[in-house]
């Protein structure tokens, strides 16, 4: 059985054929995109004369044997390595069904795994779901405790006032969905201070959790 991860890519808009020609090149046919916004406040936009800023959000269900290949491919079309790009990222998935892990059969592409594996630092993938509104507090307190930048993906679609499903979770339309990818050593750190900022029992009414970050580019310049 093939183990399978969760490639989520994190960029401006405007990427959606791109990324498509990506993933459909190597075969990933379980995919989805959503409407986001990045976490720079208001006022410092303002005050830049700066636009809010855009973002979308690729989800993809990817081989682990591509991992790596992926993430590589990602970073040298999208310039991952430079300050503001983007981000991208793997998670891995504990359990799924059969449709989901026989729907890869590995290749013979003559390349090795374990020698695919590089020596990063741990990550974590940070998902805290608050109510709206309260976006300023949980990226005040993420960056306390020595967190950085996020993503915001709002509860609303454009056109659509549902629910929208994200990582298997509905979010309401009166709710954001943030997602801070941060350091291991800073990861309990982080979620405490979210928690007392905007825990569930406080105004926010937000719940936070973490998932292991299996490999990332985007945030070497963290490193």
């Amino acid at each position: 059985m093939v183990n399978i991860m969760l490639l989520a890519i994190i960029l401006d808009e405007g990427y959606d054929r791109k990324v498509n020609l990506l993933l459909n090149r190597y075969g990933i046919k379980v995919k989805t995109v959503s409407n986001a916004n990045g976490t720079a406040s208001p006022s410092l936009l303002d005050y830049f004369g700066l636009a809010e800023t855009k973002k979308d959000v690729y989800l993809a269900i990817i081989p682990e044997y591509l991992e790596k290949k992926l993430l590589d491919r990602l970073k040298t079309i999208f310039k991952l390595d430079k300050e503001g790009t983007g981000i991208a990222f793997t998670v891995p998935i504990s359990s799924s069904n059969k449709f989901l892990s026989d729907a890869f059969n590995k290749s013979d592409d003559g390349e090795n795994d374990e020698d695919m594996k590089e020596d990063k630092n741990n990550y974590h993938l940070i998902v805290t779901i608050v109510m709206e509104g309260y976006l300023e507090q949980v990226m005040a307190a993420a960056k306390r405790a020595g967190g950085n930048g996020g993503t915001v993906i709002k509860g609303r679609g454009l056109a659509n006032v549902m629910p929208t499903k994200i990582l298997g979770f509905n979010i309401e339309p009166e709710r954001e969905l943030v997602l801070n990818v941060v350091l291991e050593k800073d990861k309990n750190k982080v979620m405490e201070e979210i928690s007392k900022e905007v825990g569930i029992k406080t105004p926010g009414k937000g719940v936070c959790f973490a998932l292991p970050i299996s490999n990332v580019e985007g945030l070497s310049r963290f490193e």
